[in-house]
């Protein structure tokens, strides 16, 4: 029994300075006032601007995340220093696509960096970025919109 005790303790403590280093550098995305848990969150990571906010093929990274109790989280870790913009999807109805009204109006949550808006369509990369630099963390809070 002694020895699974060693055993165990060796292993929570591993996990635990896993768990800590992941997040000492990266940037941490909190997403909160998610109107419900279903479907996922669709995160697009974008820097320098290149395909802001619709092109997520040309995201650097992506990320599809469950939410628990109407907030979901990601940390992506092992990125150069930089500037950088987040947009986020709350997709209900997991299709992967934004559904809209019949107006064209957003019909699932939405978000970006800074939580900023725009005023006819999505916010400007200059006013949804910051600045990243590398081997630190970063965390960027967002309020999903509906």
């Amino acid at each position: 029994m002694g020895v699974f005790k060693i055993f165990s303790t060796l292993t929570a403590l591993l996990f635990f300075s896993v768990h800590t280093r992941a997040q000492t550098e990266g940037i941490r995305v909190e997403i909160s006032k998610l109107r419900n848990s279903n479907g996922h969150v669709l995160i697009s990571l974008y820097r320098d601007g290149n395909g802001y906010p619709d092109d997520p093929e040309k995201a650097i990274r992506k990320a599809r995340i469950s939410i628990k109790n109407n907030t979901a989280w990601v940390v992506f870790t092992g990125l150069p220093a930089g500037e950088y913009a987040i947009a986020i999807l709350h997709d209900e109805n997991d299709d992967q696509k934004m559904n809209k009204t019949m107006l064209g109006l957003p019909n699932e949550g939405y978000g970006f960096s800074n939580n900023v808006m725009g005023t006819f369509g999505p916010p400007a990369f200059s006013r949804a970025s910051f600045a990243y630099a590398a081997k630190n963390i970063t965390v960027v809070d967002i309020k999903t919109r509906y």
